[in-house]
């Protein structure tokens, strides 16, 4: 059996919450950190994936690599990754910042749910601010790979966040289940998660225009052709769709982007359907289920005054 060096060593933690299992069956849970200064102390999350046995070291290298990289990422939209390591039972566990909100691939079902579609300016707004992470992590020659609604967070203040850079490689190493209620059965890896087949940076933004066009057309099932693309944005403003037909079918180059970036909030600023931030916090907080803190947030703020110092409690306590 072989082991990943630590390419980053675990911080201290305390074990707060459980989460629940994840997209790809792994385990998710709130953790406090015991290393941060006080008073930018904030929980962090704790995923544990389990990997299949009996991979060689050089079958792991890609995965160490790409999480290597991601742990310097530093941007407001992206989740900081604080550590990594895999240990003799096959087991990686991955610490990174804790993201309040909800997915994106919750509040579409949310908006769903009760017969709607979320609004162009909401849909400007998450691209706009998705855009702008891929951007810093394309600038340090990062690239997700993975880029799905489930790795979208958006907070309840409009914030958005990307999370598990560095992760895709994982997806082929991992112990396939056919469902994440049953660890025990378990199925062969796909053959299109090929270890250490290259993502280009512009598959990233290709994934974020399947996104953000499944956002604003309702439909699950994005289409991959032009004809499809096109009936799909029959009922989206010209500008967006203009936005999101440039990003599926244009292929553009290595400042693509910044050049959604842009687009998309030229588009929100002044396009007639997409009246502005504030109307996005608004829609957000009008969610089923939603609201200013989700149930998850509201315990950890409340836990993490009962488990941090005394200094710490006594400060948050005054605030």
């Amino acid at each position: 059996m072989s082991v990943l060096p630590f390419a980053s060593r675990l911080p201290a933690f305390a074990p707060l919450h459980p989460l629940g299992r994840g997209p790809l069956g792994e385990w998710v849970s709130l953790v406090w950190p015991l290393e941060q200064d006080s008073a930018g102390a904030h929980p962090l999350v704790v995923k544990t994936f389990l990997l299949a046995s009996g991979l060689a070291p050089e079958a792991r290298r890609p995965l160490e690599d790409a999480l290597t990289h991601a742990v310097p990422l530093r941007h407001p939209g992206i989740a900081r990754l604080h550590g990594f390591q895999v240990d003799a039972r096959d087991t990686l566990t991955v610490v990174s910042d804790y993201v309040p909100g909800c997915s994106l691939a919750t509040a579409r079902r949310r908006v769903v749910g009760r017969g709607a579609r979320p609004s162009e300016a909401f849909v400007c707004h998450v691209g706009a601010e998705a855009a702008g992470a891929l951007q810093a992590a394309h600038g340090a020659r990062v690239v997700h790979g993975d880029v799905h609604a489930h790795r979208i967070r958006v907070g309840p203040r409009g914030e958005v966040t990307l999370t598990d850079f560095g992760l895709r490689p994982a997806r082929a190493l991992l112990r396939r289940f056919t469902s994440p209620s049953r660890p025990d059965v378990v199925e062969p890896p796909a053959p299109e998660d090929a270890v250490g087949s290259p993502v280009a940076a512009r598959e990233d933004l290709r994934a974020l225009g399947r996104v953000l066009l499944s956002l604003v057309s309702g439909n699950a099932v994005v289409p991959q052709d032009a004809a499809g693309v096109d009936a799909a944005l029959g009922g989206v403003s010209p500008a967006l769709r203009d936005v999101l037909r440039g990003v599926l079918l244009d292929a553009r180059g290595a400042d693509s982007a910044a050049v959604l970036q842009s687009a998309l909030r030229d588009c929100m600023e002044r396009g007639p359907a997409c009246p502005g931030r504030e109307a996005v916090v608004r829609e957000l907080a009008a969610l089923p289920g939603s609201g200013p803190l989700s149930p998850v947030d509201v315990y950890v703020g409340a836990a993490s005054v009962m488990t941090a110092p005394a200094s710490v409690r006594g400060h948050t306590l005054r605030s």
